[in-house]
């Protein structure tokens, strides 16, 4: 057996494997994601694209095997065409994946905008944000206050609910009253100036530049799954919980998905692209070592 029968064989049977692994990683994409809808779609028509691949490379390999084993060179040309073909497939994937990484954030941000306006009256949209938010732990575009502008159940400053499930919306405020002061003082009661005192002092607001007095003085109706089982829900039919629970700061997600989401979909084109790069080197190197299946060198 030549040497470059050897490097034949062990070409034809890294672009076997591959194509293999091209092939299991397409399908659990596919899989996988194809519940969240049209926030992946790019990925998951990719991994169709490059289920086509794999079959094609699959071809080649076990047809150049076959090739060089039986030394027909009939079988050598099929070979060879169909690794030319998986060569130029692989190529276009690749350039695909590179063009998807980059667009991922902004596509991704504006389905889930889309959903997200649509989330109260749209029952697909519904399903397809909660799945999201909860296996990824967000909320929101960029941020919880996205949910500002799907109104869900209203926004107000200051909501406050008292039980969870049971829970009533009432308006409040965080001012305390001067006349309250005064009339302690004037009567020279130091015990009920200290209680005013101390009431003041509990109902302080947070610096302006943290995100607890943003998130106290503007109350967000969120949905269920941007928040913590520990959070204080609304008594509405459909769940949803205040930003703003008690004067506090619930128990909600404040991290938005877009970016996550990009980071998953960017991981998937560029794991294409990875394998991509290896199958376009195996099929191109292939096609001539097909061709030379039952000729002398390969003897």
């Amino acid at each position: 057996m030549t040497s470059l029968r050897i490097v034949a064989i062990v070409v034809m049977a890294l672009l076997l494997a591959f194509s293999v692994i091209h092939l299991g990683v397409s399908i659990g994409i596919i899989a996988q994601f194809r519940k969240y809808g049209n926030f992946f779609r790019p990925q998951i028509g990719l991994a169709g694209f490059n289920l086509v691949i794999s079959f094609f490379g699959l071809a080649a390999g076990g047809l150049g095997l076959a090739a060089i084993m039986t030394k027909k060179k009939s079988l050598g040309i099929i070979a060879a065409v169909a690794a030319a073909i998986t060569g130029i497939f692989a190529l276009a994937s690749l350039v695909s994946a590179l063009v998807i990484n980059a667009k991922s954030l902004s596509y991704v941000s504006s389905r889930f905008h889309d959903h997200l306006i649509n989330y109260k009256t749209i029952e697909d949209s519904r399903i397809k944000i909660d799945l999201i938010q909860s296996h990824y732990t967000c909320c929101g575009i960029d941020t919880w206050l996205d949910w500002s502008m799907a109104d869900l159940n209203g926004t107000s400053p200051m909501i406050t609910t008292t039980n969870m499930n049971t829970a009533t919306t009432v308006p409040t405020t965080l001012q305390v009253s001067d006349t309250t002061d005064n009339s302690a003082t004037t009567n020279g009661n130091p015990e009920t100036s200290t209680a005013s005192n101390s009431r003041r002092k509990r109902q302080v607001m947070p610096p302006h530049n943290s995100i607890e007095y943003l998130v106290i003085t503007y109350g967000v109706t969120l949905p269920m799954t941007c928040c913590s089982s520990d959070a204080i829900f609304t008594n509405t039919l459909e769940l949803y919980c205040i930003s703003n629970a008690n004067n506090t700061v619930n128990s909600f997600y404040p991290i938005g998905c877009a970016k996550q989401l990009d980071i998953v979909a960017g991981n998937q084109a560029m794991g294409f692209g990875v394998i991509n790069s290896f199958i376009i080197v195996l099929a191109f190197v292939a096609i001539p070592l097909a061709l030379l299946a039952g000729s002398a060198p390969m003897d």
